[in-house]
C-alpha cells in the first residue's frame, strides 16, 4: 500500500477540511482522529499494522464528515464523492484516494459495495480501518457531548476502552451499535466502561 502522507502533507489536508467545514465537523474530525489513531496504537503490537495503514486511517478520520457540506443526509456518500473530486487530492494516486474515499465513507451503517471488487487482502485491511474509524465516530457521537476517551488497551484478548464524561452512558450504547464490524473483522470482543 501507498504511503498517502507522500502526496498530501498536513496543510493541504487541513485545507481540505476547512473548505467543507461546516456545523464544526473539523473540530470533530480532529477528535476522531485523535480516537482513532488511539485505536489504532492499541491494537499495533498485536497485529503489526504498517505506517501507511495509520496514515490512511488518520487522513480518512479527519475528511470523514466533509459531505455534510453538501447536505447532512447522505453525507456519507457525498463524503466519498468529494474526495474522488476534490481537486486538491489530484496529486494522490488514484488506488490510494479510491481506499480513502472508502474508508472515510464507510464510517456509517454501510459500506460502499466497489468493496467487492479489492484483493481479499486489501479488502480486509480496509475493514480493519473502516471499523476503528466506526468506533472513533462513536466516540464523539452528537459532536458536543465531552465526553473523553480515557484509556484504551488489549487486554486478555479483549479490546477495553474506557470513556468519561457525563455522557458517557450514550456513548457507551453508540459504541455497541457500531463495534459490531470490529468484532467481526478482528474476532475480539471489546469491553466497555465509563466513569
Amino acid at each position: 500500500m501507498l504511503n498517502i502522507a507522500n502526496y498530501l502533507n498536513n496543510r493541504e489536508l487541513f485545507k481540505i477540511l476547512d473548505n467543507y467545514n461546516v456545523f464544526d465537523i473539523a473540530t470533530h474530525g480532529k477528535k476522531v482522529s485523535s480516537c482513532a489513531l488511539r485505536l489504532f496504537d492499541s491494537l499495533n503490537p498485536y497485529y503489526e499494522f504498517k505506517d501507511e495503514e495509520r496514515n490512511l486511517l488518520y487522513y480518512s478520520a479527519i475528511l470523514h464528515d466533509i459531505g455534510y457540506f453538501i447536505n447532512k443526509e447522505n453525507h456519507h456518500q457525498h463524503t466519498k464523492y468529494i474526495i474522488l473530486k476534490e481537486p486538491l487530492l489530484n496529486n494522490v494516486p488514484s488506488v490510494l484516494r479510491e481506499n480513502l474515499a472508502l474508508i472515510a465513507s464507510g464510517h456509517g451503517k454501510h459500506i460502499d459495495d466497489c468493496i467487492q471488487f479489492y484483493l481479499y487482502k486489501d479488502k480486509i485491511t480496509i475493514l480493519k480501518l473502516i471499523s476503528l474509524l466506526r468506533i472513533a465516530d462513536a466516540l464523539d457521537h452528537k459532536h458536543n457531548l465531552h465526553v473523553t476517551l480515557k484509556n484504551v488497551e488489549m487486554k486478555n484478548a479483549t479490546l477495553n476502552i474506557q470513556v468519561k464524561g457525563k455522557a458517557s452512558d450514550i456513548i457507551l450504547k453508540k459504541l455497541k451499535k457500531r463495534s459490531s464490524l470490529f468484532s467481526k473483522i478482528y474476532n475480539i470482543p471489546i469491553n466497555m466502561d465509563c466513569s
